[in-house]
């Protein structure tokens, strides 16, 4: 982005500039002339304005790329959105498992195929949960976070096979899994000692 003083220089520059291109030449020949005898001079001196005008007003209101979102619409840090997603996703995945349990006979195809889209999410959070595990400083516990999150991955290639087949009690017992590979890892995260 450009320093605030080469937008003051800029914007002064314009200004100055467009009250030469507007002002007569003298005062004979403003009452003379008329809109469409207007010289190349006066029209190039006004579209040179135009023109510098509008590219500082693009440079003064265009957005910064990390102010594309506040914080209320959702644009999270790095870290803190995958964060937010894997939250999201552990939710949902006890929702949709919660769902199935309860009413197995009430879901349709669409409902499986549904069902089969959410897990590729529940795999992609696994790939959040690596950029997650990046924070974490303790050695063993880096180690425990990355077996989880493989053999979370792994659980859910697994899962397609019972949604596929429509099978209630296998997709239960694999979102169970899954769920507690959520728990562990988001364990590893803690960073304040037991004793306390």
């Amino acid at each position: 982005m450009k320093s605030p003083s080469t937008l003051i220089a800029l914007t002064a520059l314009c200004q100055s500039a467009s009250t030469l291109a507007f002002a007569p030449t003298s005062t004979g020949e403003r009452a003379s002339k008329t809109r469409c005898e207007a010289s190349r001079r006066d029209f190039l001196s006004t579209a040179v304005t135009t023109a510098g005008i509008a590219a500082s007003s693009v440079t003064l209101l265009t957005p910064l790329p990390g102010a594309a979102k506040g914080l209320g619409e959702g644009g999270l840090p790095d870290g803190a959105a995958q964060f937010s997603r894997v939250i999201k996703v552990k939710a949902q995945l006890k929702s949709v498992a919660k769902r199935v349990a309860e009413q197995p006979d009430d879901i349709t195809k669409e409902e499986w195929d549904k069902i089969d889209d959410f897990l590729r999410t529940v795999y992609s959070a696994g790939n959040d949960m690596k950029v997650i595990s990046k924070g974490i400083f303790d050695p063993s516990k880096k180690e425990k976070a990355d077996e989880d999150i493989k053999l979370l991955q792994k659980v859910v290639q697994a899962a397609q096979k019972p949604v596929a087949q429509k099978d209630v009690k296998g997709f239960s017992a694999i979102a169970s899994k899954a769920d507690g590979l959520f728990d562990d890892f988001l364990d590893q995260l803690r960073d304040v000692p037991d004793e306390l």
